[in-house]
């Protein structure tokens, strides 16, 4: 079977001020991950292959893997870890997929609430699998183990022909919004979904700032009583622990 992965993130809502509310209770499926995966199905429908999606989260709900099936991914595979530290959630990903045949991996190029596009780099470094980074779209598919591919450079935009085996990571996150279809809402229940979490898996506790913190004015106060009341300050607004 010709199998294409496709790795996705959740994250807080993009349009909406972090609270606790949506903190604890909102997730969306990564944008950059998200046009990976309607890039995939390009692919997917040319060659007649099988998506299978890798959804990372911390939600044992699996309501955003739910969604991806209903976008039209076949198969979804939920990993519980914690994304945020990429070069770990790559490492679990790769122990997965190391002895997994397929003919493409798609990813977003970052978490849209994160820069620092490691996982990519990760996934490609442990795989030994080559990787075609800031991608813009698929352009063509001339066949099951050969794709046509936008790219973006500094100052152009490059085509260039990409083999299977290979990573691509779609650094496009402005796209037209798609939206699941009657018959893949109903299909959803007839998908498999596979379950894994690490037993080493990192705990982390998850903080946002006020942006209304009060300001504090301290007079008359020697230099370590000053010192005190200023971590004291820090950590009741979670600046430090």
């Amino acid at each position: 079977m010709k199998t294409i992965y496709v790795i996705i993130r959740d994250t807080f809502p993009t349009n909406e001020i972090i609270n606790n509310e949506n903190l604890k209770n909102k997730r969306v499926l990564n944008p950059y991950d998200e046009y990976a995966l309607f890039e995939a199905i390009k692919i997917k429908e040319k060659i007649k292959g099988h998506i299978v999606c890798i959804y990372l989260s911390n939600d044992n709900s699996g309501y955003g893997l739910r969604t991806a099936l209903g976008l039209g991914a076949d198969e979804g595979i939920l990993v519980k870890c914690d994304k945020r530290d990429e070069k770990y959630a790559g490492d679990i990903i790769a122990n997965l997929l190391k002895e997994r045949q397929f003919e493409y991996i798609c990813v977003g190029i970052r978490d849209v609430n994160d820069d620092r596009e490691e996982l990519p780099a990760r996934l490609s470094y442990k795989l030994e699998k080559q990787l075609y980074s800031h991608v813009l779209s698929i352009e063509d598919i001339l066949s099951s183990e050969e794709v046509i591919i936008s790219v973006e450079r500094d100052k152009t935009i490059d085509t260039i022909e990409v083999k299977s085996n290979s990573i691509i990571a779609f650094g496009k996150n402005n796209y037209e919004p798609q939206y699941p279809t009657i018959e893949n809402i109903l299909n959803i229940k007839n998908k498999k979904i596979e379950f894994y979490e690490d037993e080493n898996e990192k705990k982390y506790k998850v903080y946002y700032h006020d942006n209304c913190r009060k300001r504090e004015i301290y007079k008359k106060i020697d230099t370590e009583n000053g010192c005190d009341k200023i971590i004291e300050y820090m950590k009741k607004w979670r600046i430090i622990e």
